[in-house]
């Protein structure tokens, strides 16, 4: 079931509720009406009753499109026969951010933020090349796929040179993530070789990067997703201890039990 909602590029939250009349496990994806690729989220929920869900998207299309359907039934099951469930609802709402973007700290951060950004959102139409941003100080290469010196596929979303501070990143990878868990990435990458104190610390790089991407108001299930993707087939102590790392200190800022300096 589709529904498409006008949300002229401006920050803001989707208030999608849902009703259905047994607990039922609901797939909902918000993706851009021009280009799939763009996707604001992808998640599912078990619903029973009526419950809203809240997308938070400090980046929007022009024109969105909320589709939900049943999982276990799939997205092919016309709208008039659809009956596991219903959406009673979508409307817009104000997105909650802790800093406004004026406030991110410094022109290196905002100036990262904006090209990250625009990055992210037009991906599904960039190829294989080096991008800079607008003042000519951050560079990411895009590559179909990231390759060791060996010449094998290496399995990681992106990776930053820490000697030039270029990123790089698989296009074959990032084509799989919503924009949020793109960014997600970056920010963390970002923060290895421009904010943190220890460049190869991976914990401190999480929490550097975390802080914009949270202050921003991005969801917060994304930056799960997208770092639990990132830890998936590498089982590891450090892996486990950055996933508590990481959940504490989303829950924290959540419940302002943090400084940001």
């Amino acid at each position: 079931m589709k529904y498409k909602i006008t949300t002229n590029y401006a920050p803001l939250t989707l208030a999608i509720t849902l009703k259905t009349s047994k607990p039922t496990k609901l797939q909902l994806c918000v993706y851009d009406v021009t280009d799939k690729t763009r996707t604001f989220t992808d998640r599912y929920k078990t619903i029973d009753g009526e419950e809203t869900l809240y997308v938070r998207m400090p980046l929007s299309p022009e024109v969105a499109i909320v589709e939900v359907y049943n999982s276990s039934l799939g997205k092919n099951i016309p709208r008039e026969q659809e009956k596991s469930f219903e959406i009673v609802s979508v409307r817009k709402t104000p997105l909650e951010r802790r800093l406004d973007e004026n406030d991110m700290g410094n022109a290196l951060i905002k100036s990262f933020v904006d090209f990250s950004q625009k990055f992210s959102f037009n991906l599904g139409e960039l190829t294989p090349n080096t991008y800079k941003s607008d003042d000519n100080r951050y560079f990411i290469r895009l590559s179909q796929q990231i390759k060791g010196e060996d010449g094998k596929v290496l399995n990681t979303p992106a990776r930053i040179g820490r000697k030039t501070g270029i990123i790089e990143v698989s296009k074959e990878e990032f084509q799989k993530m919503t924009i949020p868990m793109r960014l997600a990435i970056l920010f963390h990458e970002f923060s290895h070789y421009y904010l943190n104190e220890q460049i190869n610390d991976e914990m401190e790089a999480d929490l550097n990067g975390l802080l914009i991407y949270l202050s921003l108001g991005y969801p917060r299930i994304e930056a799960y997703q997208a770092f639990l993707e990132t830890f998936q087939g590498r089982p590891s102590k450090l892996n486990k201890d950055r996933a508590d790392l990481i959940d504490k200190f989303i829950n924290d800022f959540d419940k302002m039990n943090m400084v940001i300096k």
